[in-house]
This record gives C-alpha cells, structure tokens and sequence, in this order.
C-alpha cells in the first residue's frame, strides 16, 4: 500500500470516491465525513459499530483509501486535520438525508467551495481582469440561463463604477453585441460549465471583433479554450439538485472580488459618485416616521 497518503487531501479524495464504494463501505464513509475529528478517537469496532457494518468491511473501506488498515487510517487522518485538511468537505445530498443532514450539507459544500477558490486564485490574473475592466471603453457581460443572473450581478455592481456595461437577456442580441465591440473594449463570459454553445459563439464573436475576452467558467471547458483570460472556477458540483449551488456562489464571489477592486482602483473619488446613486434612489425606501419608531420601541419594552 501506498505509505505517502497525501494528507490534505485525505478526505477529499474520500469524498470524491464514495459513489464508488460499496453501500457497506459508503456507510464507513459517510460517518467519517459527517465529523472526522471524532474518528481518530474511535477504535475499530466503534467505527464499526456507529456506520452499523462489520470490523473486516471497516478494513475493506481503508485498503480502498490505499491504505494498510485502520491504525493507518487513522493516522493519516489525524495528520490531514492537523494540517488543515478539509475541514469541510463535499458530501451528495440523498433522498433519505434528514432536514439537518441537508443542511450540513449545503452549508458544508459552499463554506470550502468559497475558501478552496480563495486559496486557488492566481493574484496575476485577477490583477490583468481588473486593469481591463477598469480601462475599457465598453464592456459586454454575457450568460445564459442562470449564469445569466451572475451577468446582470456584475452589471449592476460595475454600472455603478462608472463603467459602460450590458448584460443583454437574449443570446442572438449577445452575440450580436458582442460582434460590435472593438480592441478598446471587453467581454466577461459566465458560464457553470464553459459547454453552453451560446455563450462560446458570442465569447469567440467579441475576440474577432479584436476585444479582450475574460471567462470565468470550468478551466477544462471550450470556453475556457476561446478566451485571452481564464478565471478558473472548478468547484466540486453535486448532481442532486439540476441547478448548481457551489458554483454560482463561487461566481458571484468572484464578481464581487472584481467589483470591489475596481472600486479601489478608482480612489477614494469613487465614493461620492456611489453616495449620488444610493441618493438617487432614496425617494424608494420605506421610511418610518419619528411617532412611528418610538411606537415601536415602546412595543419592545413592555
């Protein structure tokens, strides 16, 4: 057996193997990665007992890690929790999973989505998006279905930086506009998975038109493969639900991440102009009157 078991990446290659278990190991499974720090603790027949198979299927579960048995089992996991190894890991919702086991779930899934993009993101290259974005005469935000929903995000947030931007809902209009820019302007391209055709013909449309096209999107899509610039953004996706979860949120991050630097690359001059758009649209919020307040607050205190 393999004696140099990656120790960061203990649990997530359990996690991304456990469809490949058998039901008996998968149960083994699944009570390490519901709370791994209580398993080094655990000998082999309380392991055994709490996923409710027997000790050789426990031992069958660890030689399936590349591993000798369960006494090295535990000390790789050990080691992998010392050194920060996934503390929270990717796990397939079921249709039997409790309302707390969705939502540890869920939770769980988008917590180390967001902090593996953070700790994988190239500085460079968010730098170079950036300096594009800030400097460019136009730019043409497309995506389609619900990434298009991450493309109107960034429009809002990047109109309001003083940048000429669109996020048209119509593909053919998309490419079409995509067509017309020029080497003075740029484009991002949102997609989950970088194979959506609509999104790759308007991408490579506004890279003919002689525009500098961004993509954030799976680095190993065709989309990937059209553009000058790749955000990579390769979360693990579960395939319970059709829409994806993990990954629009890592998009919208991403966006944000962009929003706010190219906020601070325009100075602190940047303020007064988000001050006079918040003004503008002051005169739609509810606002309570003074009477209306202390009501309130004599309510609250008895």
């Amino acid at each position: 057996m393999d004696q140099q078991v990656d120790r960061s990446s203990l649990l997530d290659r359990l996690s991304a193997m456990r469809g490949l278990l058998s039901p008996s190991e998968m149960r083994v499974a699944d009570i390490v990665l519901e709370d791994p720090k209580a398993v080094p603790r655990r000998n082999l027949a309380a392991l055994a007992a709490g996923a409710g198979v027997s000790e050789p299927t426990v031992l069958r579960f660890c030689r399936s890690l590349g591993l000798d048995g369960y006494a090295h089992f535990k000390i790789a996991l050990a080691e992998a929790l010392a050194a920060g190894g996934a503390a929270y890991v990717h796990r397939e919702i079921g249709f039997d999973d409790s309302v707390a086991t969705v939502r540890s779930k869920v939770f769980q899934s988008s917590i180390r989505a967001l902090a593996d993009m953070r700790e994988s993101l190239d500085d460079a290259v968010i730098e170079e998006a950036v300096e594009r974005i800030r400097s460019a005469r136009r730019l043409a935000l497309i995506g389609v279905g619900l990434a298009h929903v991450v493309a109107a995000d960034a429009q809002q947030k990047f109109m309001r930086l003083d940048i000429t931007c669109e996020a048209l809902p119509d593909t053919h209009m998309q490419t079409m506009s995509a067509a017309t820019l020029t080497p003075q302007d740029a484009a991002i391209a949102f997609s989950y998975n970088g194979r959506v055709k609509d999104i790759v013909r308007a991408a490579r449309a506004a890279r003919d038109a002689g525009a500098f096209v961004i993509a954030v999107t799976r680095s190993d899509s065709p989309l990937a493969r059209e553009v000058d610039l790749l955000v990579p953004v390769d979360t693990p996706e579960d395939t319970f639900l059709y829409a994806p979860m993990t990954t629009r949120l890592a998009h919208f991050a991403i966006v944000d991440l962009l929003a706010t630097l190219v906020a601070l690359s325009r100075g602190p001059a940047i303020v007064e102009r988000l001050e006079h758009i918040k003004e503008s649209l002051s005169d739609q919020w509810i606002v309570e009157s003074a009477s209306t307040r202390r009501r309130t607050r004599l309510a609250a205190s008895g």
